[in-house]
């Protein structure tokens, strides 16, 4: 295969691989990060371009998923926001489902408004748990043990639980790790929020493609024109 057709396949590989991911990352990272959503979607944009730099390398990692959002983090903490050192609740801008009944929308809107009430920590812990990530895998990505990973994750837990008012009926052991289970209350009502934040960013998507002038597609040009050019 020529030099220009593995380029081309390679291009082909990362677009799927973009097209599949992007808007279920960005409702992942706007819960996991999120108050301000620029800069939160502009930093998973930046992570991207890195990835497709990377791609043969990224493609083979276990998650490229996981590559990606760690990279994500890592801009985050390094290019000054310190969304880590300035927390405080806000409310997070975000597109509502539009299959979602108003109860669901007034229900998934006090889940994103509770979820910004906690410390940065304690959030990632959570939204990184519901996601189904073990405390082996959390420890690792954090830079924490995992006893810490579950003192965060209880301190959370608590909290949420009060101020979403979810009976706190769940036994110790389910406690201990967000598994999905419909039993767990707060594991239901987190894995409603994302789902609906997933449903309204694929339908903002969607309202942007015909004009194809903003939003993600003027920004995954701009990705590609850099990757190209370091390549």
């Amino acid at each position: 295969m020529s030099d220009t057709a593995e380029e081309t396949t390679r291009d082909e590989e990362f677009d799927a691989f973009y097209a599949r991911t992007n808007r279920r990352l960005t409702a992942h990272a706007l819960m996991r990060f999120g108050r301000d959503r620029q800069g939160v979607e502009d930093a998973l944009q930046e992570a991207y371009i890195e990835a497709m730099k990377r791609w043969p390398k990224v493609r083979a990692c276990p998650s490229p998923e996981g590559w990606v959002l760690t990279t994500m983090r890592h801009k985050l903490v390094r290019d000054g926001r310190r969304w880590r050192n300035r927390w405080k609740p806000v409310e997070l801008t975000v597109p509502a489902s539009p299959t979602a009944t108003v109860e669901e929308t007034s229900e998934a809107l006090a889940t994103l408004r509770a979820l910004t009430t906690l410390p940065p920590r304690q959030r990632e812990v959570i939204v990184m748990a519901t996601s189904g990530m073990s405390y082996q895998e959390i420890s690792a990505e954090l830079g924490i043990t995992t006893r810490g990973v579950g003192s965060n994750l209880h301190k959370a837990r608590a909290r949420l639980t009060l101020l979403l008012s979810i009976p706190p009926g769940f036994d110790r052991e389910g406690e201990r790790l967000m598994s999905p289970s419909p039993r767990d209350p707060l594991y239901a009502v987190l894995s409603a929020a994302a789902a609906w934040l997933l449903d309204g960013l694929c339908a903002e998507q969607r309202g942007r493609e015909p004009g194809r002038g903003s939003g993600n597609d003027s920004g995954r040009g701009h990705g590609r024109g850099h990757g190209r050019g370091n390549r």
